[in-house]
């Protein structure tokens, strides 16, 4: 079976190249942020290349003096430009993925990953043997004590390893095959600025500010509303019965693998109505008030259609399972030996010292100046058509 389907993005995405952006890369003037092309700025009339050699070879060389000093449309010295809210002025711009024509994309491996995380939650919920498996392997792993760099140790492969396939070549995502979307419109891009808001001492939920040191970023993102497609294809042929024998999928590794759109609503709902309530409690009413909202929408969606957070911005929650082994006080795993263990949330001034209100005690918000707007990364994804079926 292979699906198409239609992605909308219900906030911002930003899915990063691994690359950031910072003065020496481009100019703001007017609300916009212009990225400076060098071979542009050589081509044009007005450069002297001395000079602009000496210029670029000062510490406080900034574009804005140069451009303007030469009544320069930046315009002109760019090869794309995107809305900006204010000046980044010394933070970097983390820079988006994009094809070689700055059309902006989200990576199949982006949407795979979150629909992983969704689908290995499920099945952790329903098979009380894959649970106690997957238990005994995480207590098993706190237990035997820290070894090398913990906060590089990964307990989470030993979980999926009983809910989805001991190895790669049994791994019941190799079923599921999820395509790049297709580019869009580099116009459809936007700068935004993403501030990491956090428990204070007083237990209230502030902008983070450590030292003097703001804890915010500029992200290029996609903008809400905009509309990408992809496909998602369940490959048949490993779920014969030969093959489905040999590779040991379960009958609940496949209705859940097949049903991925309810398996994904199933677990948005449950992530959203935690986040709806860690606002709500901390005095965020913008934010627990979208929740609310998104919460309704999930509740709504037609048959086929799901609600995915992706990308940067997501947070510990959305990308792991965790709770399921510590979300209440009578749970099997203590979780304070499950941070102490890996090194969750430990204090960077106190070695050893981990705050116990509440974990994590951050969240990456967008805004607006001084008004928190809503999370990045949320998409609605919706059937289109039935592009092959094999049967």
């Amino acid at each position: 079976m292979k699906q198409k389907y239609q992605l909308q993005a219900v906030t911002p995405i930003h899915i990063g190249s691994a690359e950031t952006l910072n003065h020496i890369d481009g100019y703001y003037a007017n609300g916009r942020w212009y990225h400076i092309d060098l071979d542009r700025v050589l081509a044009h009339p007005s450069t002297d290349l001395n000079a602009l050699t000496s210029d670029m070879g000062r510490r406080d060389f900034r574009w804005q003096r140069y451009i303007s000093g030469r009544n320069i449309d930046p315009a002109a010295l760019s090869t794309y430009s995107l809305p900006c809210p204010q000046s980044p002025e010394e933070v970097e711009i983390r820079e988006a993925i994009k094809t070689v024509g700055n059309r902006p994309f989200i990576p199949g491996s982006t949407l795979k990953g979150a629909m992983r995380t969704a689908l290995l939650g499920k099945i952790l919920s329903e098979s009380h043997e894959v649970y106690e498996k997957s238990l005994e392997a995480l207590k098993n792993r706190i237990h035997q004590g820290p070894r090398g760099n913990p906060r590089r140790d990964q307990p989470a492969r030993q979980i999926e390893n009983v809910a989805l396939g001991k190895d790669p070549n049994h791994d019941l995502l190799r079923a599921l095959q999820v395509s790049d979307t297709a580019p869009i419109a580099s116009d459809s891009l936007e700068i935004g600025m993403a501030w990491t808001v956090t428990l204070n001492q007083n237990n209230q939920l502030v902008q983070k500010i450590d030292r003097g040191r703001e804890y915010k970023n500029f992200v290029q993102q996609i903008q809400a509303g905009q509309r990408l497609t992809f496909t998602l294809k369940i490959d048949e042929l490993l779920f014969r019965e030969e093959e489905k024998t040999r590779l040991h999928f379960s009958d609940l590794q496949e209705e859940n693998l097949r049903d991925i759109a309810k398996v994904c609503r199933f677990e948005a709902d449950q992530f959203m109505q935690d986040e709806q309530g860690f606002f709500d409690y901390y005095n965020r009413p913008e934010i627990a008030n979208f929740y609310d909202k998104l919460i309704l929408l999930n509740n709504t969606l037609p048959e086929g259609a799901f609600l995915l957070q992706v990308g940067w911005g997501a947070g510990y929650h959305a990308n792991t399972v965790t709770a399921t082994f510590t979300e209440d006080a009578e749970s099997p795993v203590d979780w304070m030996d499950l941070r102490e263990r890996f090194k969750l949330g430990e204090s960077r001034s106190q070695r050893g010292h981990y705050d116990e209100r509440e974990f994590p005690k951050t969240r990456r918000i967008l805004y607006r100046g001084q008004n928190p707007i809503c999370p990045l990364g949320w998409v609605e994804i919706s059937p289109l058509e039935e592009v092959e079926a094999v049967s």
